[in-house]
């Protein structure tokens, strides 16, 4: 096993969970600032490790080393600077350059026992952020963080030691090394992403992903053979056509992942580690190390190739497709002969000499046990319900009351997903405010539970935890992007409709549920109203106010959410004829975007058959966006 591969996979993804949400708050704002400009930066920083292996000749472990011990250095300085904003920026893309220079160097004094110990990283990775409920290590401020930070530190030591006093390897092949990159983006995107589990099942959507990972570390240290290679990437190819543009309906919810997709999370890392481990042809160290920074460049231009979609209008899903279509034909169409007709590469077990594969694969079995049942009992203890979080400076006396029996509040919040304006991600002070407001049901929109580019994490389950609420979600830009619905009141039906794009680049749906209060069934309607091509809101107002008006003639209702509408609009005077009141008149101007300096209404609340008694604007800076509440009767 080389812990060097395994640690710098592992902190690299961590970096990564900072880095990537930090390029589209801080950097730049996501649907604002143009992707190929934050593209265009993210590419400096993964190509600057191209530039100095440009100047590295033959093998550096000691390089590698002390690039590793640098990389954790600028981890720790991240996880003292609570704060965000440029440091969290330039601190997290100084970090993952570090990792991924230190990654490829590794790479070319690794040998045979790279791939295998890339899945072993991807593998820890994984498993941690799955016992964490996804709530990301870099974003939390407990001692959970620290024990993982110790683990890191501990096995930094080791791969230190490693890499300056082993004897040095034969280089992975430049194939490999190249496969590095683009296998890391497909199974964190899609395959081994715990928030893109979840959505499945809370439960058993991060129990498969974590089964799936660590039975692709068995299979990346069986001995290797080019038999029957297109089963793998038959199963391969078909693990990501489920888990990524296919969409279904649940539960009277359209767009969301197939449970065919635990198939998918179960067997697809497994395939895909026996087509990365194919045996090829050799090279040197540094064209070893040249390989993996390449691959690095494949990554984020596929990152951004996916993501630009949402901001562009085209199925972004499917250039995942093609990627794994090009990581399959390069593993099939590699060629094993050794240079100048020296003799294939024999296929070989990936475990070190002296060590037998059988016992190795039998002890991973035993730790992809305990990971796994990590996974089923860790969220509940890492993502505690907020009463039971310890708040020594928290006056119960004083706390905002949760809503009497004969009053109910609603609350809507844009959650920008759950990155405030300082690029922090702190769930815990979303669902404080919520909570603080007294609401019994929130609307909530920009909800994102998986995606890779906002750090991997299913923050909707998150706060459901954290407030002990029910959820339900509604897809708009994809299966794990959309707008939901929280409540602590009973839950009756529920379900969701795509809204009309009407030349809008972005998705847009209504979550529809009913909840019980009072005796009586009240009506609620989440959305996100998105603006079309000459940046009105018109024609998705007016099919709202006719679902308003639906759900009005059958009893009270409530709509609302971040409509991209301000008062006096031709949209606005659309939702009117819904028959609604607006929960906000009496305290306008309400403005809540942006949150920085507030200027225009865009965020709502409809009210029908209930009398309105309160009503506001919540002023924070954890979204880009204001909250509003209404209290009815």
């Amino acid at each position: 096993m080389s812990v060097p591969a395994v640690i710098a996979v592992w902190l690299l993804t961590d970096l990564w969970r900072l880095w990537t949400p930090s390029l589209i708050t801080l950097f730049g704002r996501a649907a604002e600032t143009p992707p190929e400009v934050m593209g265009a930066f993210a590419l400096a920083v993964i190509a600057a490790s191209l530039l100095l292996l440009a100047f590295i000749r033959g093998q550096a472990p000691r390089l590698a080393a002390w690039l590793l011990v640098a990389a954790f250095a600028v981890r720790i300085a991240l996880r003292v600077n609570p704060a965000g904003g440029d440091f969290q920026l330039y601190g997290s893309s100084l970090g993952v350059f570090l990792a991924i220079a230190s990654l490829c160097l590794i790479a070319g004094t690794t040998g045979q026992s790279l791939v295998p110990n890339v899945f072993l990283g991807v593998a820890i990775a994984t498993s941690t952020h799955a016992a964490l409920g996804s709530f990301g290590a870099v974003w939390r401020q407990d001692p959970l963080d620290v024990v993982l930070l110790l683990a890191q530190a501990a096995l930094i030591v080791v791969a230190f030691r490693s890499l300056l006093t082993s004897l040095p390897e034969p280089p992975a092949t430049p194939l490999a090394g190249l496969l590095v990159f683009p296998v890391l983006l497909v199974l964190q995107l899609a395959l081994a992403n715990v928030g893109r589990g979840s959505t499945v099942n809370l439960l058993w959507g991060p129990f498969f992903v974590v089964i799936g990972v660590w039975l692709a570390v068995v299979f990346a240290f069986l001995p290797q053979s080019r038999r029957r290679p297109w089963v793998a990437a038959a199963v391969f190819l078909a693990a990501v056509l489920v888990a990524v543009p296919l969409e279904v309906t649940r539960g009277g919810i359209p767009g969301q992942l197939s449970l065919w997709s635990l198939a998918a999370f179960a067997l697809g890392p497994a395939a895909l580690a026996r087509l990365a481990a194919l045996p090829s042809r050799p090279g040197s160290p540094r064209r070893a190390a040249l390989a993996t920074a390449a691959g690095g460049i494949v990554w984020v231009a596929f990152l951004f190739l996916f993501y630009a979609g949402y901001d562009l209008g085209y199925r972004a899903d499917w250039g995942i497709v093609a990627l794994a279509a090009l990581i399959t034909a390069a593993a099939l169409l590699r060629r094993p002969a050794g240079p100048a007709g020296t003799p294939a590469q024999e296929p070989a077990s990936a475990v070190e000499p002296g060590i037998r594969w059988r016992p190795l694969t039998g002890t991973v079995g035993i730790i992809a046990a305990f990971a796994a049942a990590l996974t089923v009992l860790g969220p509940p203890l890492t993502v505690q319900a907020l009463d039971e979080l310890p708040d020594p400076e928290r006056d119960a006396d004083t706390a905002h009351p949760a809503a009497s029996a004969n009053t109910l509040t609603v609350a809507a919040y844009n959650l920008r997903m759950g990155y405030g304006i300082d690029g922090v991600f702190d769930p815990v002070g979303v669902a404080e405010q919520i909570r603080d407001s007294g609401a019994q049901v929130a609307m909530l929109s920009e909800v994102d539970r998986g995606w890779l580019l906002n750090g991997g994490q299913d923050q909707l389950a998150i706060l459901a935890r954290l407030l002990d609420m029910q959820l339900v979600f509604g897809p708009a830009g994809d299966q794990v992007w959309g707008d939901a619905i929280l409540t602590s009141l009973p839950l009756g039906n529920a379900g969701a409709t795509p809204l009309p794009t009407f030349d809008s680049l972005t998705g847009a749906a209504m979550t529809q549920i009913s909840v019980a209060w009072r005796g009586k069934q009240i009506g609620l309607i989440s959305t996100h109203l998105q603006p079309d091509a000459d940046g009105a809101t018109l024609r998705q107002a007016e099919v709202l106010a006719d679902a308003m008006s639906e759900a009005a003639a059958s009893g009270p209702m409530i709509a609302g959410g971040d409509l991209n509408t301000e008062p006096g609009s031709a949209a606005w005077r659309a939702l009117l004829t819904a028959g609604a009141a607006d929960a906000l008149d009496g305290h306008r101007p309400a403005p809540t975007w942006s949150a920085e300096d507030p200027q225009q209404q865009i965020d709502h609340l409809f009210v029908s058959d209930l009398e309105v008694l309160d009503a506001g604007v919540v002023e924070s800076q954890l979204s880009d966006h204001l909250m509003v509440t209404v209290t009815v009767r």
